[in-house]
């Protein structure tokens, strides 16, 4: 029998990366970028990149899924929540949303996403080995976060804050849960899922942007820098009259 130990599964909207504590180098099958793409088959086919939707019936856990085109999400590779951004069915996003989060997300689905991965056992001599990630944009800003501390997968159950130190004093706090996998699995591989601490669901009739409080760029100042990208600046929102009105930033 041919199994992996772990299958991890990232169910956030970011790109992470992970490598083993204390290790010098990314685990296999980590992407850096167009020119170093570890996803790519050794064989140098194309078979990661077929067409391959989701085919598995329709329950109260994945209504909708069947939308989104599920494949591996490789280190360096946006999670699943990212895909709903391609979605043009914005009447399907919630459903899409809840069933991705779920605790109760379907095997057939896991699959199609887990990324295959074991610890390197001369590096786990002396101690239960453990797991960092890191936030890294593989693809326009090129931004890593610096690596989060060192994280057991041994815990079933139980669910721990990891954090990533981001600029300008900001972090990324993402949750993670280790499951035993089902059925005859259960003896071979263990499941961990990344998903987001928080989901905001903005129900009001216009748009909203959301700053980290403990921030050494306040939001106040980042409207009158033109050092900062627009996308980066200040909400502003455009009246009747089409002159800008900037709204202050309220503390939640």
């Amino acid at each position: 029998t041919i199994y992996s130990p772990f299958w991890i599964v990232n169910t956030t909207e970011h790109s992470l990366r992970y490598k083993q504590e204390k290790a010098l180098s990314y685990v296999s099958g980590t992407v850096w970028g167009a020119d170093k793409d570890g996803s790519k088959p050794v064989d140098g086919s194309n078979r990661n990149e077929s067409d391959d939707t989701q085919d598995v019936s329709t329950t109260k856990n994945d209504t909708g899924l069947n939308l989104l085109k599920l494949n591996t999400i490789f280190p360096g590779t946006y999670g699943a929540l990212k895909d709903l951004d391609k979605l043009d069915n914005e009447a399907s996003k919630p459903a899409i949303l809840a069933a991705l989060i779920s605790e109760d997300l379907p095997l057939a689905i896991t699959s199609k996403l887990a990324f295959m991965f074991n610890f390197h056992e001369v590096l786990s001599l002396g101690g239960s080995p453990r797991l960092c990630i890191q936030l890294a944009d593989t693809t326009t800003s090129r931004y890593t976060s610096a690596w989060s501390s060192g994280f057991g997968l041994e815990s079933v159950g139980v669910t721990q804050i990891v954090s990533m130190h981001c600029k300008d004093c900001r972090s990324l706090e993402v949750m993670v849960s280790v499951s035993v996998a089902p059925g005859r699995l259960s003896n071979y591989t263990k499941i961990v899922r990344i998903c987001p601490q928080y989901v905001v669901v903005n129900q009001l009739s216009q748009p909203i942007r959301l700053w980290q409080d403990n921030s050494l760029l306040h939001p106040n100042q980042v409207a009158e820098r033109s050092d900062v990208p627009f996308e980066s600046r200040k909400w502003i929102y455009v009246d009747g009259s089409e002159q800008g009105v900037i709204n202050q930033y309220e503390p939640l």
